[in-house]
């Protein structure tokens, strides 16, 4: 036995020890077996990772519990010795529970929910011959959800390698499945993970917390500066199932990129990060586009250039100065000072100062109008940045804009778009411009979608930075004792737990090694964020979302955890009203 699977074994050992937690098999198996369909046959599996490539899955089913665990330890034992192979990873699964479901049934319950987002094991015989975890079914996409059917030709693809066997047709039954679970890490530490809902499969962190915050701002940032070609473009995404890249590029997300590694820089102070920061800016200021020909030393008007789609957009200009006014903030530079207000000028070329409305795309070189309404979230990025600008350079014509953009949102009720960049928008406008409608138009955002944004079943990254953001409009409301009559509507305790509830929801989209050892090169993608519905997707401005949603959670953590702990009520008995 060499040296590595000594050290597998020592962390069965461990994991074994979890799952019995003082008890015996014996113990532990009188109180599965009333809960499976399958009289006297239980199963385990244990999945190995050495980091570097996809888990291997070792599983058994056997007559009692104790002869499954060491048989799928033996199998796992085996291979690590004949293989040379690190296991930096193990997890270990013990089926708690099954039920017969036919097929059919099966199929139009997954077909009914988002993509990798079925969260049961699946068995095709009733030996448990091809016994599939969860996270084995969607890290390796054995389901075919977007054809929402099980296909036997995928079905078998995986079996033929997890299993060693196929099947000759789907049957009509097939056998669901839970499991406990438990994962050790790199330091043999051993985490309990949930082992149902859409949770399963995570390690259970208890009460979301400050450090937590940190921890996931640092990974992600990290991950996005190691995204960086020497051009300072970003390696823009992969489907991490099978290592996909995502070949398209866009600048508007090349700059809300860069906006959350300033933030992150902020908290962290790496050098590192600023140097890819400063790298990342000057790739974008590469792809500025000038309407006029004027000399340097002259104010223009400029537009960030998407050259391979040959527009401009009204994001890419409102997110760059929100970006390069972060960053001179930060590091009390002015150097982007006259390329903030030509690209401000940018999008007052696309203002109707009339109506409030902004045009979002134009061609170029001839910047002909291309476009009127791209997406919603450039009317907030737009004001925004407007915001931003009239706080650098005091002129009134960036508030004036921006106000009347937002007498708009108002009039058009901007709230049911649920948008995160309005709540920015109306935080920073209203620094500016203190005034009653804008203060209960921000609140309103949040509060009036409270419901919808506590039960979304995704992760949905822009929810939480709608609620932090919202929280800062709030404290600023109180702190400087404004009045705002719609205050005492504002329903802060069901706002602050729904927070908290997306804050730790939001971790099933983290990158923990639990997760990512099921996809195909886990080292490549550990400490990032994923989409899980969109086949696990991972690209830079998800992961600034993330990151800039804990970012604000956790400058405000101290005030948002003294208002959690004010109030009584515990997160199983939230009840948010519609």
């Amino acid at each position: 036995m060499n040296i590595y699977a000594i050290e597998f074994n020592k962390k069965a050992e461990q994991l074994k020890n979890a799952f019995l937690n003082g008890r015996s098999f014996e113990e532990l198996e009188a109180e599965i077996a009333p809960c499976l369909c399958i009289e006297g046959l239980f199963a385990a599996f244990v999945a190995v990772c050495d980091r570097r490539e996809r888990a291997r899955v070792f599983r058994c089913a056997a007559p009692t519990l104790k002869e499954a665990w060491h048989g799928a330890c033996r199998s796992a034992t085996r291979f690590i010795s004949g293989k040379d192979y690190n296991a930096c990873w193990v997890k270990a699964d013990i089926m708690r529970c099954s039920e017969h479901k036919s097929t059919e049934s099966v199929i139009k319950e997954f077909s009914r929910g988002y993509n990798e987002m079925y969260r049961r094991g699946i068995s095709f015989d009733d030996e448990l011959l091809t016994a599939l975890t969860e996270a084995e079914i969607n890290g390796n996409r054995v389901l075919t959800y977007k054809k929402k059917t099980i296909e036997l030709a995928q079905v078998n693809k995986y079996l033929s390698v997890a299993c060693e066997t196929k099947l000759n047709d789907l049957p009509d039954t097939l056998v669901l499945f839970d499991c406990i679970s438990y994962f050790s890490d790199d330091n043999s530490v051993v985490h309990e993970l949930y082992n149902e809902g859409l949770n399963c499969g995570r390690r259970i962190n208890g009460e979301f917390d400050k450090e937590t915050a940190l921890e996931v701002i640092t990974t992600s940032s990290e991950y996005l500066t190691m995204q960086l070609d020497l051009d300072g473009k970003f390696d823009y995404g992969y489907y991490p199932i099978y290592h996909k890249l995502i070949p398209n590029y866009n600048i508007l997300r090349h700059a809300s990129t860069i906006w959350s590694l300033v933030c992150a820089y902020r908290i962290t102070g790496d050098k590192y990060t600023l140097h890819q920061i400063e790298c990342a800016l000057g790739y974008l200021v590469k792809n500025s586009f000038y309407k006029y020909k004027r000399p340097r030393d002259e104010e223009n008007t400029a537009y960030i250039a998407e050259l391979a789609t040959r527009e401009v957009k009204l994001g890419a200009n409102a997110v760059a100065i929100i970006m390069m006014t972060e960053y001179m903030d930060v590091t009390g530079s002015d150097k982007y000072v006259k390329l903030c207000k030509e690209l401000g000028n940018g999008i007052l070329e696309l203002f109707d100062s009339d109506t409030g409305e902004f045009f979002h795309v134009l061609n170029i070189p001839d910047l002909s109008r291309k476009e009127k309404i791209r997406t919603v979230y450039y009317d907030g990025e737009a004001v925004f940045a407007l915001s931003r600008l009239y706080a650098l350079t005091k002129e009134q014509r960036w508030l004036e804009a921006a106000k009347t953009a937002v007498d708009r949102f108002i009039r058009e009720d901007y709230t049911r778009h649920r948008d995160h960049w309005v709540a920015y928008s109306v935080n920073e406008l209203t620094k500016y411009a203190p005034e009653e409608r804008y203060f209960e138009f921000g609140l309103k955002n949040a509060d009036l979608n409270l419901k919808k944004i506590h039960d979304q079943p995704t992760t949905y990254h822009t929810y939480l930075e709608l609620l932090c953001v919202t929280f800062e409009l709030y404290d600023r409301i109180v702190e400087n004792n404004i009045k705002v009559a719609y205050l005492s509507e504002f329903r802060l305790e069901e706002f602050i737990k729904t927070l908290f509830h997306r804050a730790d929801f939001m971790l099933n989209g983290y990158c923990y090694p639990e997760y990512v050892m099921y996809l195909r090169y886990p080292y490549k993608i550990q400490g990032a964020f994923f989409v899980r519905h969109d086949g696990y997707r991972i690209r830079i401005d998800d992961i600034q979302h993330f990151c800039g949603a804990y970012y604000s959670l956790y400058r405000n953590y101290e005030k948002l955890d003294s208002l959690r702990r004010s109030f009584s009520v515990t997160e199983d008995e939230i009840k948010v009203r519609s």
